[in-house]
């Protein structure tokens, strides 16, 4: 494990650990998915902007993440350049049009494969802190944030590329990020269901993704404050001691 991560992370820079813009990010993604819906909609230029918006948030998201977890510069390119590409598609399609009704503008597949990644590098430097700070308490957040903005995109591609309605009828990109945050959630309304095996596949993998995170995650935070706490006291009561 240390000789996959060892090439592709240096835990320097001078962004390293700055996840208050990344929360900041991801609350304003969630925001714009759950307000702008850009499927079905082939011939909306301002669906396509909004959309397109939406791919730059998302992009930005990725760049801020990955500089805060320490990715190496050569990594980081890679990053760029993918970001660069999706942005650049995303607005050429407010001029030129979507060529395929029932597609969407919002998805696009180095997009859909950015914000999968982000939550893993966000965690993956996380597990490296020694001591509870608000940076830590920050990322934690914005990562269980995350996690609803990557099943979106993975909810929009399962329809795309199957040919098949998500939910068994037509729905706006919003019923996306809405269906992607009650599951997460467990919250269950029950009003949108996946109605493809691949479609629940997906939907219980973000389920049981999102309490494993939180019994994990949390649960190493909690630890960590507790171990930090007792060396503090430790320290305190050598002082007195002395």
């Amino acid at each position: 494990m240390k000789r996959f991560w060892g090439p592709n992370f240096d835990d320097s820079g001078p962004y390293l650990d700055r996840f208050g813009l990344l929360l900041a990010l991801a609350i304003l993604t969630i925001a714009g998915l759950s307000l702008v819906d850009f499927v079905d909609q082939p011939n909306d230029t301002l669906v396509a902007l909004g959309a397109a918006v939406t791919v730059i948030l998302v992009g930005a998201t990725g760049l801020v993440a990955t500089r805060a977890s320490g990715i190496k510069r050569s990594r980081q390119r890679i990053v760029d350049i993918v970001v660069l590409l999706a942005v650049l598609g995303s607005l050429l399609t407010v001029f030129v049009g979507h060529p395929v009704e029932g597609t969407n503008y919002g998805s696009p597949l180095p997009i859909t494969l950015l914000a999968i990644c982000v939550p893993i590098v966000v965690i993956r430097r996380l597990t490296r802190h020694r001591a509870v700070t608000g940076s830590t308490i920050m990322g934690a957040i914005a990562t269980y944030l995350l996690l609803p903005i990557a099943f979106f995109h993975v909810f929009l591609s399962i329809q795309n590329y199957m040919g098949t309605p998500f939910f068994g009828q037509h729905e706006g990109s919003t019923s996306f990020i809405y269906f992607s945050l009650t599951t997460i959630t467990t919250t269950g309304y029950g009003d949108l269901t996946a109605q493809t095996n691949l479609g629940r596949l997906a939907a219980m993998a973000e389920a049981v993704t999102g309490q494993v995170y939180l019994v994990t995650f949390v649960a190493m935070l909690v630890g960590l404050a507790a171990q930090n706490w007792a060396a503090q006291r430790r320290r305190e009561q050598d002082d007195d001691d002395r």
